[in-house]
């Protein structure tokens, strides 16, 4: 499989569920879905690129051994914490945005706006993002994978969708059932992907 299409699996499945898909909700019940995403894009584009160049950094540092074995762990640590799920501030302190925003239609509404809606969003994503689990996925994946375009595209457009999935379905995918299921084979994805990367470290160490 290509660094393109592992970044963009990784990255689509880890940001489904996540507090900024609630965000992403919240911003779409009060602006038009194209400005949303193109927010979003932005904001992606950006955290992705940084993402990606901290981990090349590392990977040029590092020998593939001991990449694969932090890549490795980093993913059996995200599909644990998967296992976990945010916290139940997060998720409600996400919920009570959409509310907020959904109720505030008013002139008000746009108060503090001094960028538009669209370079709103992307830097309130892009913070969003700094320091989320899937920021720190890109860096394990292009620390690993050595292909700067590839990984940063297929994280970038693995964000995108996930969004948009939000954007579409995002209170089909927030039901108690369906967090529950993506969050079991979104755990276990990660968890294999850890034991494949240790394997395969292991495998250049020999």
């Amino acid at each position: 499989m290509s660094a393109f299409w592992k970044a963009f699996i990784l990255i689509f499945m880890a940001e489904l569920g996540d507090k900024t898909q609630f965000m992403t909700l919240a911003m779409a019940t009060k602006y038009k879905a194209l400005d949303v995403m193109l927010g979003v894009t932005i904001g992606t584009t950006l955290v992705s690129l940084l993402s990606v160049a901290l981990g090349s950094t590392v990977g040029r540092i590092l020998p593939m051994f001991w990449i694969a074995m932090l890549a490795g762990v980093a993913f059996i640590t995200f599909g644990l914490l998967e296992l976990k799920g945010d916290s139940e501030s997060e998720i409600e302190e996400a919920e009570e945005k959409v509310l907020e925003l959904s109720n505030d239609q008013g002139p008000s509404s746009k108060k503090g706006l001094r960028f538009g809606p669209i370079l709103t969003i992307a830097g309130t994503f892009f913070l969003a993002e700094l320091g989320d689990k899937t920021m720190l996925a890109t860096v394990a994946i292009a620390s690993r994978e050595g292909a700067f375009i590839q990984v940063w595209l297929g994280s970038s457009l693995g964000l995108v969708a996930s969004n948009a999935l939000a954007i579409f379905a995002g209170k089909a995918v927030g039901t108690k059932v369906s967090a529950n299921t993506l969050r079991y084979v979104i755990s276990a994805v990660y968890i294999i992907s850890g034991i494949l990367s240790i394997v395969e470290g292991f495998k250049h160490k020999l």
